[in-house]
């Protein structure tokens, strides 16, 4: 129990916030839910707690099987899991554990609120701007020469949904480590700050569908050839984005029934969360920061080519993202520096960063 007290004392910023959304997402859903909605929620909360362990244990199992090549591989990973997964750590993990499926359903909420609260009504100024910034053209269509080929348009494709993958192994990843305490706090404030701050608040402002769906909402469709090369480019190589755009659709129109996952474009939170994976990753090691750099990369070009976002979304969700990491990262540092010691047993915070 005193294990327990002590990971609620060093989450209890986070649990504030998350409570307070999650209380937020309520009174906006409004009214008492059915039997079949607790059911739909609890098994959702369910898959969400189960997801991210299973993403960063088969993350681990490739590791083991490339680079350590036990003879008997998993008689090799139940030892090492029995040993990394103590007691002590699982308590330390567990408040963040049970937050994080709360959190992601709250922000469903708020995101399918979305044209509730703020009729989609930014697209034709976003686009404009879009076009006005990248001198007079629009940046998917900069991009088509280098990125309009079948198999580029899939590989593309498929980083965008690796996205998913790799974002709940990092988020599972640093909620289970112990070593890095300053820098796991720093990323989990970060994130659950600009999903809120981004996806919900500027979302809800900037209320937008983005380009794929553009000519669904205007008569005149400047992202109709793209589309049109899209689907093209799927009867080469699986496009799945054009099937997840469909049902989100379909969603959208079914107005408040259990399909509706909502739709927004401004700003892009991929792209948010693919730069705070980066700066974390920078932190942790110089291939780790080159690497999740990369991919932050690929998760930009991917939203423009795919036809997800508008570049704008894309540049304001990374300048949000690097705005929100660098302030939570500096109130850590004064909160330690007041108290005169590390947050929960930490390195200290240099100003260039992390020391042991």
């Amino acid at each position: 129990m005193n294990a327990l007290r002590a990971s609620l004392r060093t989450h209890r910023a986070l649990l504030l916030i998350v409570l307070l959304y999650a209380a937020a997402a309520a009174m906006l859903a409004g009214g008492l839910p059915s039997a079949r909605d607790v059911v739909n929620v609890l098994a959702g909360f369910l898959v969400a707690t189960l997801t991210g362990p299973v993403f960063v244990l088969c993350g681990y199992t490739i590791h083991v099987m490339v680079m350590k090549r036990p003879e008997r591989l998993c008689h090799f990973l139940y030892q090492d899991l029995r040993r990394y997964l103590s007691r002590e750590r699982l308590l330390h993990a567990l408040p963040v554990m049970l937050l994080i499926p709360l959190f992601a359903s709250s922000f469903t909420v708020f995101k399918a609120a979305i044209p509730r609260l703020h009729p989609y009504t930014w697209d034709t100024t976003l686009s404009a701007w879009d076009i006005a910034v990248h001198g007079g053209k629009a940046p998917w269509e900069r991009l088509q020469p280098l990125l309009g080929h079948p198999l580029v348009t899939g590989l593309l494709n498929v980083s965008y949904h690796f996205w998913f993958f790799l974002f709940y192994a990092v988020l599972y990843w640093l909620i289970l480590d112990t070593r890095r305490p300053v820098l796991r706090m720093q990323f989990l404030l970060s994130f659950t700050l600009t999903w809120i701050a981004l996806g919900s608040i500027m979302a809800i402002v900037f209320a937008s569908v983005g380009p794929c769906y553009y000519g669904h909402l205007h008569a005149s469709d400047p992202y109709a050839p793209l589309m049109a090369y899209l689907h093209d480019a799927n009867q080469h190589v699986p496009i799945w984005a054009l099937q997840v755009q469909e049902m989100l659709w379909q969603g959208y129109q079914s107005k408040g029934s259990n399909s509706e996952l909502g739709i927004s474009a401004m700003p892009s939170m991929h792209v948010a969360t693919a730069v705070l994976m980066a700066m974390m990753g920078w932190k942790v090691s110089r291939i780790a920061g080159i690497a999740l750099s990369a991919f932050a990369v690929l998760i930009l070009l991917g939203s423009i080519h795919l036809g997800w976002h508008y570049a704008l979304d894309g540049y304001a969700g990374a300048a949000g993202a690097a705005l929100m990491w660098h302030a939570v990262g500096r109130a850590l540092g004064a909160r330690a520096m007041r108290s005169g010691m590390p947050l929960a047993g930490a390195p200290c915070i240099a100003k260039g960063g992390l020391t042991s």
